[in-house]
């Protein structure tokens, strides 16, 4: 297996809302639905990453959607809808979050977006306990981290460390946003993120078609006098996001 370009500084605890707990009890994989499946298409197109999703291959894309409640309990508050594709260099996603109270501040690299309002893309091509995590806020923040997750015998998260000196190398976002962010004295609309993540900045080569990858989709919603959501394409259903056995399957199409 390539390396995922680890930079040579130590991994660093990330201290998320969706930690897990060491004494926290979880339910026995073995008896939850199968993660959720997407085929991804493969189409061709130039974007003007602009946040806007104007573009006519939006439409061909693949679309996920709606989320749920992390613990399969029930649909998401608001809703969200991520479209999909990929080409030779890159993987592309389009992200459509509704939001009628939208909660950002950070705008600072490696901030902790999940502390307000995030859209996170959690990706490994192969090893299920060495991932990608990649994240966007309603401001045009990012974070980028790899993540080293120890995994017991039935695949359940232990805990996991992330190392956020990586550095996702010619990733490209854009934001539009419809709304007064941070001011709950009016009723925002919703926030997009537009995205391309060349495969050379997660040093693994272009999947072929029939490939597939495990992957998640995941949000955090907040709003005045709402209780924190936390939503998922494909609900891990148990404690956290961290749960890479849960992630859904990501296949190439041709």
């Amino acid at each position: 297996m390539r390396r995922f370009g680890r930079r040579s500084c130590g991994l660093l605890l990330l201290a998320t809302s969706a930690a897990l707990s060491a004494t926290e009890k979880t339910t026995d994989p073995t008896l939850l639905p199968a993660p959720q499946r997407i085929i991804v298409p493969k189409l061709r197109a130039t974007l003007d990453v602009d946040g806007e999703l104007r573009e006519p291959v939006w439409a061909k894309a693949a679309k996920l959607g709606p989320f749920m409640k992390n613990d399969g309990s029930a649909r998401e508050r608001e809703p969200t809808t991520i479209r999909i594709w990929y080409d030779d260099t890159a993987l592309y996603l389009g992200w459509t979050c509704t939001d009628s109270d939208v909660q950002a501040t950070f705008t600072a690299r490696d901030s902790k977006f999940w502390e307000e309002e995030v859209a996170e893309f959690f990706l490994t091509p192969q090893d299920l306990a060495r991932y990608f995590e990649l994240q966007w806020n309603p401001l045009g923040g990012v974070f980028d981290a790899i993540i080293t997750n120890q995994l017991d015998e039935r695949g359940v998260s232990r805990k996991f460390d992330g190392d956020r000196s990586f550095t996702a190398i010619g990733m490209k976002s854009a934001v539009k946003l419809r709304g007064t962010p941070a001011d709950s004295n009016d009723r925002d609309e919703f926030w997009q993120v537009e995205v391309v993540i060349p495969f050379t900045a997660l040093d693994w080569p272009a999947p072929k078609p029939g490939e597939v990858w495990r992957a998640n989709f995941y949000r955090f919603n907040r709003g005045k006098n709402q209780p924190a959501e936390g939503v998922a394409w494909s609900p891990t259903r148990l404690p956290g996001f961290h749960q890479p056995s849960r992630f859904g399957y990501l296949e190439f199409g041709r």
